[in-house]
C-alpha cells in the first residue's frame, strides 16, 4: 500500500500490502509482477545479480555488472568472491542514495551468484 501524509512529506510503500491492493492502482502500484525469463548459457553467463529497487534506483544494470565484474575478476589482479562483490554493489548503491537523497534511502538488498563451475560442485 502506498502511504502519504496530507502534506506529502512522508511517503512510503508497504510492499506486503501492495500485492492486490486496488486502492492505489491509480498511482502505479500493480498486482502483476514483471517477469523475465533467461536461459543460462554456461559458456557466456558468468554471474547473476538479484537486487531490490533500492539498488536499481541510481545504479544502472551496466554499472552493476561493471562493479561486480571488477570485484570477481579484478582490475588490479586482486579477485574477490561473490559476497565481497555483493558488498561492493550495496556500498555503491548506498553512496548514490546519499549523493542524491541525503540521509534518506530505500531498502538496498542484493545477491550475487557466480555461475562459473556452479553446476560442477553439486
Amino acid at each position: 500500500r502506498a502511504i502519504a501524509n496530507p502534506n506529502m512529506t512522508q511517503i512510503g510503500l508497504a510492499m506486503a500490502r501492495s500485492i492486490g491492493d486496488h486502492a492505489v492502482k491509480g498511482v502505479g502500484v500493480i498486482a502483476e509482477p514483471v517477469v523475465s525469463v533467461h536461459t543460462i548459457d554456461e559458456e557466456l553467463d558468468e554471474f547473476v545479480i538479484i537486487a531490490t529497487d533500492g539498488v536499481w534506483e541510481f545504479i544502472s544494470s551496466e554499472d552493476a555488472v561493471d562493479i561486480v565484474g571488477r570485484c570477481l575478476y579484478g582490475t588490479d589482479g586482486e579477485k574477490q568472491d561473490a559476497s565481497e562483490a555483493c558488498e561492493a554493489l550495496i556500498k555503491a548503491a548506498t553512496a548514490k542514495w546519499h549523493e542524491f537523497e541525503g540521509n534518506y534511502r530505500d531498502d538496498i538488498t542484493a545477491m550475487v551468484i557466480r555461475l562459473k563451475d556452479l553446476w560442477s560442485v553439486v
